[in-house]
């Protein structure tokens, strides 16, 4: 990560509404490490110019989301296709192994809809 301070072209200078790039209201100093090393780094930043930079890169970041969960939903409907396609076929499968049984015949009580006649 590399400053982005303004030094001497700062236009709160330039117009002489403060006298250092220090005392710029859109002057921030923070700490940062450096990656993979574990230094710590001093940045000197102009807030509206970082705020730009920081703000591309959560876009980037947002689009390489977007992109991989598309991508996710790409292969999980081929695999439900897959899944259906295996079912179905498993379901094919059972029936033509299934030997054809004989229904038994049961004994059926015959129901009436008369009253009973017992008092």
């Amino acid at each position: 990560m590399d400053c982005t301070s303004c030094k001497e072209n700062c236009p709160f200078v330039k117009s002489k509404l403060c006298a250092t790039e220090r005392e710029c209201p859109n002057f921030m100093e923070s700490w940062w490490q450096e990656g993979g090393t574990g230094q710590p780094k001093v940045i000197s930043d102009c807030a509206p110019k970082r705020m730009l930079l920081q703000q591309q890169v959560e876009v980037n970041r947002m689009f390489a989301l977007q992109q991989a969960v598309e991508q996710m939903r790409n292969r999980l409907e081929t695999l439900e296709g897959l899944l259906v396609q295996l079912i179905q076929q498993s379901k094919e499968y059972i029936l033509l192994q299934e030997p054809a049984q004989p229904l038994k015949k049961q004994k059926r009580k015959e129901l009436s809809h008369e009253p009973s006649k017992t008092r």
